[in-house]
Parts: structure tokens; sequence; C-alpha cells
């Protein structure tokens, strides 16, 4: 994305769950409504029509419905404020550069408001697109006294980086001037027409949307058997009509509870990728190809703006300078050498690897090439979960015992762990109503079942400690004194796959600790600070001046990492910058391996597929006294079809209450085309 305009940069909310959430009781904010007004074009040019769009959001751009008034300051009124469509609308009025205009309205909440339109400007050229049938007819108008520059003009029509209409213009002789761009033979998505004037500087531009037919598909979903009934048995039908194969994904959930699936697969592929903004339910501008529909999409053209490019480039049509070319490769399985000199490596040129993993009982064979420096890669290797690497060097010589293999040196941090409250999540609330009735009853059902199964488990237990996790133990077994503060982090390397991928345990931490600034991790020192400190070095709870004496460390020989947040009481004189307290394997925690030969190392892999748990009532199971509370019934994301297999079945069990369920099937064929199916069956 990073090779074309960066304000089309993917950008999507995520909602973080924090272990401790302060809730601020009180009622919701009041939305703040805000009134933008847009002339088509750009600009609005005394003396010519213009149109002037308007778009009316709140803070959390949500469409506003308001209404009220324009007027000059002369107090005539000029036009009405009517909303079409979501907050949005557009009115005509001839401008005057000698007046001023202002908009007065009220929101939806009854307040009165004024906004003052755009400046008009005294001369200049004006552009209007209407839409007909497989073309997109404009018009071009200029004032009567304009430069030479703005008479000989160029206009030009891009789509998807691409050049699809281009035409001169002269206004030399007269003032305006029409024509038509044919789309006929165009994808869906965003037309950019530009007018530049005769020194190739943009003047005036419109974005309009092309539909077509030929980018979507339409399967078939629905069901061969139906039932409501409590844990009922249903078969769901997936069928393609036609010959291409597809990679389609199905969910089945509680249609009482609010879902906004009007931002999906084809309005973000079609639509709201290629725009600037947020645009409000965006997959109804796909609901149908009636003519209001396409005049509210014609609208969400009108009030996202506008952006200057390198129009010579364009016009020469310069091929696209790909700077970040698209990425072929898989999970690169990487390493480096430590330890051996520039002629070792040459001599052996070659590290031989066998990977075994959990999944996979056949053991793959692989030669990797070192370099002069010591690394080696294989772009191409496919792995998931934990991957064995056993390795040799190449040659009649062993260089083994006087070296140091690190692998995956440039993979990023695995996340820490972050532990989820319960109650945080069951008793989330949200402001938007929508399907809130139905959320609550789901929310309630697993707040009931939560207490429930407490209070059963509790009257069985004769424990009075609830056991420890492992970290715990491990905490107990390793720290004393002052080192036993929890005030901190602690990470526990020896069941961390991804610790053995470390370069040390500074490049380990890098990244892991909010505050810790890790730089140069492989540098001697490596360069530390934390609120403006410098955090002290402990190994095995004695203090360390070097950090060369834990850099130089295996990371098999560590058991454990702990971080104390500034200021550390513990050592001598304490550390007003923190602490990082590392702490070695020993007893029986030490690595030994229990088989002879090649050594090895665990790498981590792409993360393992896991599959959606659907209960199977027609089977005896341990759950089946549980009270059944699941919002989502089924769920596929991996569907393929083929012309000989096209018709694909799916059996699933309803929960203790559902009456309604909402089918959403989407996904794509090898044709490119999108689709996208929503069904609510009760």
């Amino acid at each position: 994305m990073l090779n074309f305009d960066t304000a089309f940069l993917y950008n999507n909310n995520l909602k973080v769950v924090q272990a401790k959430e302060k809730r601020i009781k009180g009622k919701p904010p009041v939305p703040k409504a805000t009134l933008y007004f847009f002339p088509e074009g750009g600009d609005a040019i005394a003396g010519l029509r213009t149109r002037m769009a308007f778009m009316a959001e709140d803070q959390y751009a949500q469409p506003v419905n308001v209404s009220g008034v324009v007027k000059d300051n002369d107090g005539n009124k000029v036009a009405d404020l009517l909303v079409q469509h979501d907050g949005m609308g557009s009115f005509y009025f001839i401008p005057d550069a000698s007046k001023t205009y202002t908009a007065t309205w009220k929101d939806g909440q009854g307040e009165t408001h004024t906004t003052n339109l755009p400046a008009i400007h005294n001369n200049g050229v004006s552009l209007s697109i209407q839409a007909s049938k497989d073309e997109k007819l404009f018009a071009i108008e200029r004032s009567e006294n304009v430069s030479d520059n703005l008479k000989e003009l160029h206009i030009v029509a891009t789509m998807y980086q691409q050049t699809v209409y281009l035409a001169n213009i002269s206004l030399v002789d007269k003032t305006m001037i029409s024509g038509a761009i044919p789309t006929t033979y165009f994808p869906s998505g965003i037309l950019q027409i530009t007018v530049l004037d005769k020194n190739m500087e943009p003047i005036a531009e419109r974005i309009a949307y092309v539909k077509s037919k030929d980018d979507t598909f339409h399967p078939e979903v629905g069901f061969s058997k139906l039932s409501f009934d409590k844990r009922g048995a249903n078969e769901l039908i997936v069928n393609v009509l036609d010959s291409v194969p597809a990679n389609l994904s199905v969910s089945v959930t509680d249609a009482s509870i609010g879902t906004d699936s009007s931002n999906n697969l084809v309005s973000d592929m079609l639509l709201s990728s290629q725009v600037k903004g947020k645009i409000y339910q965006p997959y109804y501008y796909f609901s149908s190809d009636s003519e209001k529909v396409n005049k509210d999409l014609d609208l969400v053209m009108l009030t996202h703006g506008w952006r200057r490019f390198n129009w010579e480039k364009i016009i020469n049509k310069e091929p696209l300078n790909i700077t970040y070319p698209k990425d072929s490769t898989y999970l690169t399985l990487s390493g480096k050498v430590f330890g051996a000199t520039p002629a070792q490596l040459a001599a052996s040129g070659t590290l031989f690897a066998i990977l075994k993993s959990k999944t996979d009982t056949t053991n793959k064979f692989i030669m990797l090439p070192l370099n002069s420096d010591g690394t080696f890669s294989d772009p191409n290797a496919i792995f998931f979960d934990s991957l064995n690497v056993y390795y040799k060097f190449a040659g009649k010589k062993n260089y083994l015992d006087n070296t140091e293999i690190t692998f995956m040196p440039d993979r990023l941090p695995s996340p820490g762990h972050i532990p989820l409250n319960f109650n945080d999540i069951v008793k989330a609330r949200d402001y938007d109503t929508s399907g809130l009735a139905g959320s609550q009853h789901l929310y309630d059902q697993y707040w009931a079942l939560a207490h429930f199964q407490t209070e059963n488990a509790l009257a069985d237990v004769t424990v009075k400690t609830r056991q420890k996790s492992p970290t715990e133990k491990l905490d107990d077994e390793y720290t004393s004194g002052m080192f036993k503060d929890d005030n901190g982090y602690t990470f526990d390397v020896m069941n961390d796959i991804s610790a053995q991928g470390a370069m040390n345990v500074f490049s380990y931490l890098q990244g892991r600790v909010a505050g810790l600034q890790i730089s140069n991790p492989m540098a001697d020192p490596p360069s530390l600070s934390w609120r403006g400190g410098t955090p002290s070095l402990f190994l095995d709870e004695i203090p360390v001046s070097d950090a060369s004496q834990i850099s130089n460390m295996s990371m098999s020989d560590i058991a454990m990492i702990k971080i104390y947040r500034p200021p550390f009481m513990g050592g001598f004189g304490g550390s007003p910058g923190g602490a990082i307290a590392v702490y070695t394997r020993k007893g029986a925690d030490v690595a030994v391996d229990s088989k002879t030969g090649m050594p090895h190392k665990i790498i981590a892999g792409y993360t393992a597929i896991r599959e959606f748990y659907s209960p199977n009532y027609l089977s005896l199971s341990q759950d089946r006294d549980k009270f059944d509370a699941r919002s989502t019934l089924y769920w596929n994301s991996l569907i393929m079809t083929t012309p000989q297999n096209h018709e694909l079945r799916f059996k699933f069990f309803n929960n203790d209450f559902t009456k309604a369920y909402r089918i959403i099937l989407e996904g794509m064929n090898d044709n490119g085309q999108f689709t996208h199916i929503e069904k609510v069956i009760q």
C-alpha cells in the first residue's frame, strides 16, 4: 500500500480489553453535530451554476439528520437544507462574489446552529458530472474573464492508478463544453475525473462511482433441515452455481444479537478502501441498482475530498515505481552462526538441517547455504505451531563445539499474555442500541451461567487456596527477599518457545515491557533506560555491573527473567531506574537432551489452525447438563468449492434459546469476484 497514495492506508479500530478496566458511570455523551459543505469540482465560482453538497455528522462520524436554510448576507433565502440520505444532501445556486452565504440549521436535538459556506471565487473553472447508463457525462464551464491558462484545458480520468480517459479542451471561443466518458467495460470502483489548466496544474476534480455487475457472484445458501428447538439439529447448504472455484466463509449466529455487517468484504474492497474518510453503512450502496441508491452513492462521491497527484507522470503514462514489491514468500527460516571464523564458514559452506514438527510424522531435510557473515535463510518454509530443527555443519570438521546458532533473529517478539476478567467481558456495555435487547439477554445468560457454575463448583471444593500458575511456582522456587516483589513483569523463559530464537536476553526483552527502552540489544553494552533512569542488572539476585555478563549468556541456560518497575528497593541501595533480574536454570531445570546425536532447537511457526468448536448433542457428553448460551452456532472460515464439488452441507446444533438464525456468507472466486449474502431465518 505504501507504493500509492498514503491517504488510502488501511485503518481499522480495534477494541482493547483491559485486565482491570475503570468504568465511568454516568449518562452517555450528547452528540455534537457538525455541518460540512463541498462545492462540486472543488470550488464555487461566481456566476456559474454550482451544486453544493453537504454532510452532517456527530463527533463519532455518525450521520445526523438536520434541516435548515441557506441565506446570503442580505437575508435572502438561497436554498433549503434537506437531507437526502444519512445526513447528506445537495442544492444548486448561482454564487455572487460580492456576497457571503450562511446556513442556519437544527440538529437532531433541536438545537440551532450556523455554518458559513465556503468562500466564493471571483473567476475560475467548474466541473459537474451526471451519471448515465454506461457513461459519465461531464460539463466544464469557465468564467468570462479568466487568464489564458484557463482557456486551454485537459481532462483526465483515472481508475486504480491507471489513465482511462484523456482529452484536450479548448475554451478560447466559448465558455462551456460537455462530453461523455464511456464506462461500459470499467470494473467497479472510483473514477477520478480531473480538469487541468494549460500548465498541467489541477484546478477542478470530482470522483464518481462506476458499478459493474461482473464484480460479484451469487451463490445460494439455505437449510435442508431447520430446527429452532432447544439443541435442535440443523443442516446448512452452500451451493455455488457457476463452475469457477471459490473460497468462502460462513457463520450462523443468534439473529437477536445486534450485528452491523454493512461494512463487509464487498463494500470494503469495492468502495470503503478507495475513498478518504468513513462511510456509514457502505453496503447499502450495493443493496440494489435503483435510481435512489445510485443518487445516494453519488452524494458519497461529492462529500469526499480530492487529492493532488503528479499529473505529468500520469499524462506521460510513466510506469509506477514499485518501491515495495509484493511479498511472495512465506515464513522465512533464518538464522546466524556465531563464533565461526570466515575461513571455517567458507570451509563448511552449508548447514544441514532436519525439520521435525508436532503435527507431521515425516521429517524434512534441507540444506541452508551459509553466507560470509554466518547468516542463512530458507524463504519457503511453511510450518505451524513449533518446529524442532536438528542441525549439522557440512564437511569433515565439526564446528558445533565452538559455535552458537541462533534461529529466527528477525522475528518480532511474541505478544505477552493478558489475563482477561470474565466480568469485564460479559458485563460490557455500549451506547449503541442496535440489538441491545438481544445482547442484554445473552449477557445475562452468560452471567447467570457463570454464577451457577461457580456456586456448584464451590460446594465440592475442599482446597481453600487457588492453584498457583506455573509462573508463580517458578517465582517461588527462584526468588527470595525483595526479589519476590510482584510489581513488574515475569517471563517464564524455559517454557517460551520464542525465547530460543532470541539473540540474547536484551533482544528477547525488546518491545515486551511498556516504558522499558532497549536500543542496540546486540551492542556492548546495550542502551537501557526506563523513566529517565537506567535499570540495574542482577544475575541470580547478585548485582552485575557489566551487561556483557548477561548479554553473552545462552537463552537455553536461563530459567526466568523478572522486570521490576522503578523504583526497585531490592539489592544494595535499590535502583531508581527499576531492575532486570536474570535467573539461570538449576537442578532439574537444567536443559539436558536425553538423545544423543545432532543438537537441535525449537522455533515457533505459524499459529496452528484451530477448528471451531460445535457440540454434538447426538452423542453423550459431560456438557449435556450445562446451559448452552453460545451466540455463534456455526462458523467455517475455509469453504473451498470446485466445479465437481460445488454443493456443500454442514451440520450444527441450536443452543438453548435462539429462535432466529442470522446467516452471513462471503468470499471470493478465482475470477476475482466477491460475494456477500446475509439472511435472517426465523
